[in-house]
């Protein structure tokens, strides 16, 4: 995809999480006051072993079925009155943080929106963040939405 109005291209990360729908109202807000194409991409962690044949391709095949109704929902909520902007929806196999990263750099995304979880320093150390990952990796800006812990 690229820009077709001039008005640049957002791509949304998304997974399952109680998230998504924060992060897609976000996007859709700014998608709309800067006339931007959207990308909804949602990435399926697809383990090493599974090129070797050694995982269930139903367990990938239900995830990448999820992804599909979960953007088509959030096309239909956030997006829907789009005025001649133009969406998309894409699945992804691999490692979430890269294939963001590579992926915007591909479609020459001007911004990139995801959301954090905040799970603190200590996990976040230990287990790595995909948005920490896509801030510090990407060449493209990046927007995280946080949850307000008011709500």
């Amino acid at each position: 995809m690229k820009q077709k109005n001039g008005k640049g291209i957002i791509l949304v990360a998304v997974d399952n999480s109680e998230y998504a729908e924060l992060v897609a109202k976000e996007a859709a807000t700014i998608a709309s006051e800067k006339g931007s194409d959207v990308v909804i991409l949602s990435v399926v962690s697809v383990p090493s072993l599974a090129e070797e044949g050694e995982i269930d391709s139903s367990s990938i095949e239900q995830e990448e079925r999820e992804y599909e109704k979960l953007h088509g929902m959030l096309i239909d909520k956030y997006f829907s009155d789009s005025s001649g902007r133009l969406i998309e929806s894409k699945i992804l196999h691999g490692d979430a943080a890269d294939k963001i990263v590579k992926y915007a750099d591909q479609i020459y995304a001007d911004l990139i929106v995801l959301g954090t979880r905040g799970r603190g320093r200590i996990a976040t150390a230990l287990l790595g963040s995909v948005s920490s990952k896509v801030a510090h990796h990407s060449k493209r800006s990046v927007f995280i939405v946080k949850r307000n812990v008011e709500n």
